[in-house]
């Protein structure tokens, strides 16, 4: 699996930033202060992808006083590019569960078209 590009909205430490695009890099190495956000990058791909992250629950990964984020998640696999969507909210009432959302996509002629099955599982 080879990342293209990573968008976040209200993960982590991250609330609205541009995408990060991997296009051209080849190596590259994650540098700065503790707290400075460099996991919350990897946890963003882990969680797009397998749904898991370091925190103990995923609305543990939203981001303080917001009620829903979301991760777009590009990448290929030999030539092929595919992108993953999840998205997640508090829930409503305390007590209540929370609620996701997965979408699976290739790209086929110049868009992307929904590979998903019924369920997240």
């Amino acid at each position: 699996m080879i990342p293209v590009m990573l968008k976040m909205r209200n993960f982590m430490c991250y609330r609205e930033v541009p995408p990060l695009s991997f296009q051209g890099i080849h190596t590259a190495c994650l540098s700065g202060e503790n707290g400075s956000g460099k996991s919350a990058l990897i946890d963003a791909m882990t969680w797009a992808v397998w749904g898991k992250a370091r925190t103990r629950s995923d609305d543990d990964l939203i981001h303080s006083q917001e009620r829903a984020m979301e991760v777009e998640f590009d990448f290929k696999v030999g030539d092929q590019l595919f992108r993953i969507i999840r998205k997640r909210s508090r829930p409503k009432r305390p007590g209540r569960q929370g609620q996701s959302l997965l979408d699976f996509q290739i790209a086929t002629n110049g868009s992307f078209r929904s590979i998903a099955g019924n369920n997240i599982t």
